[in-house]
């Protein structure tokens, strides 16, 4: 009976699929949980500013109460952030929620939407949920890094309502040139750039927002903030769109504790220094030391992860018996189980890591 009621589109969303948890593996292989590391979830391995902390402590009393439906507070300290006024900005359940708003106002049932494999999973989600059709333009794999190929996207963008591009991308780890975001952004399409590791790059596109009416940038908390339990993202875009995704948002769709949380991370720009350094020379190290062993091609990366390609079969699964949680790349278009993603962890979990992949190998 269920089968006839649900919508057609809905059946062909493919699931998304999580990494592993550390509760997860420590009763898979029987392994102490304080044994095992988990470098598979993009995760800030310093943890959340003290002061995100202090502020949740402190406001935790008071979430009988309704949030800000509109969260004011933290659009002035965004704007503050990014440069933009707050009227460019909107917040939102993390950035997956702004995400499938932005969804919900552009796409419609035979609508085109361009995606650029291998790439996030919920951007296909999106589309085939409201009923469009992916345009898959895949990224173009070198010899040290990942490219967009831009003759085929300046073309695809010619037949498509939107894009979406992530930069930098996941799983790859490169940046989009800004020239040819730039030619992009001239074609009557909506782009959607999802900069969600900007901060690591020390590279955002912004300030093109003031400038170009279809360009909508996602960012998120979850990442160089360290708050991805607490699920904030926000989108920079002109005041038309804003006005147009405010009102298909939830109300109060970004908890009491998840705003003050944001605001004080927002502040302690000393702890925002550390992880960006923390992540950068880590990236640095595992890069050079995955060049060095035979067999592994590692990508060149801009994010807060790597993504290595290996011959032997069923790596990620003797490092998840050794306690090490990488995220296997198998789901992702375009890339199978000889490719690995590792998120960069403290010094002394990505040497571990490193050992056990060369005892692996």
């Amino acid at each position: 009976m269920i089968e006839k009621l649900v919508k057609e589109e809905i059946k062909r969303v493919p699931p998304y699929i999580p990494g592993k948890s550390i509760d997860e593996i420590a009763k898979a292989y029987s392994l102490p949980e304080e044994k095992i590391i988990k470098l598979a979830s993009n995760e800030n391995p310093l943890g959340a500013s003290p002061k995100a902390i202090e502020a949740i402590r402190t406001h935790a009393a008071k979430v009988n109460i309704y949030p800000d439906a509109l969260a004011g507070e933290l659009r002035d300290a965004l704007s503050r952030y990014v440069g933009l006024p707050s009227e460019n900005i909107l917040v939102g359940n993390g950035s997956d929620d702004v995400m499938e708003q932005c969804a919900k106002v552009f796409l419609s049932r035979g609508d085109s939407a361009i995606i650029t494999p291998p790439t996030f999973s919920y951007y296909k989600i999106l589309i085939t949920m409201y009923g469009s059709q992916c345009i898959e333009v895949p990224l173009i794999e070198g010899d040290a890094e990942y490219a967009f190929d831009a003759e085929a996207l300046l073309s695809a963008a010619t037949r498509a309502k939107l894009l979406f591009l992530c930069s930098p991308n996941n799983p790859t780890g490169n940046l989009i040139p800004e020239a040819l975001l730039r030619e992009i952004l001239e074609k009557e399409a909506i782009v959607i750039l999802d900069e969600a590791y900007a901060e690591f790059a020390g590279t955002s596109f912004a300030h093109l927002v003031k400038h170009h009416e279809n360009l909508i940038v996602l960012r998120t908390f979850s990442k160089a903030f360290g708050l991805a339990g607490l699920r904030v993202g926000y989108c920079l875009a002109s005041e038309k769109v804003i006005d147009y995704l405010a009102r298909v948002r939830q109300p109060f769709s970004v908890n009491l504790l998840a705003q003050v949380a944001a605001m004080a991370a927002l502040e302690d720009r000393e702890f925002l220094k550390q992880s960006v350094e923390i992540v950068r020379e880590g990236r640095k190290y595992l890069v050079e030391e995955l060049r060095k062993i035979p067999g592994v091609k590692a990508f060149t990366s801009q994010a807060n992860f790597v993504l290595f390609r290996v011959e032997k079969p069923g790596l990620a699964e003797e490092l998840l018996k050794r306690g090490i949680i990488t995220r296997g790349c198998e789901s992702f278009p375009g890339l199978d189980t000889r490719y690995i993603r590792v998120s960069v962890g403290k010094p002394e979990e990505n040497r571990r890591f490193i050992a056990a992949l060369r005892e692996v190998l």
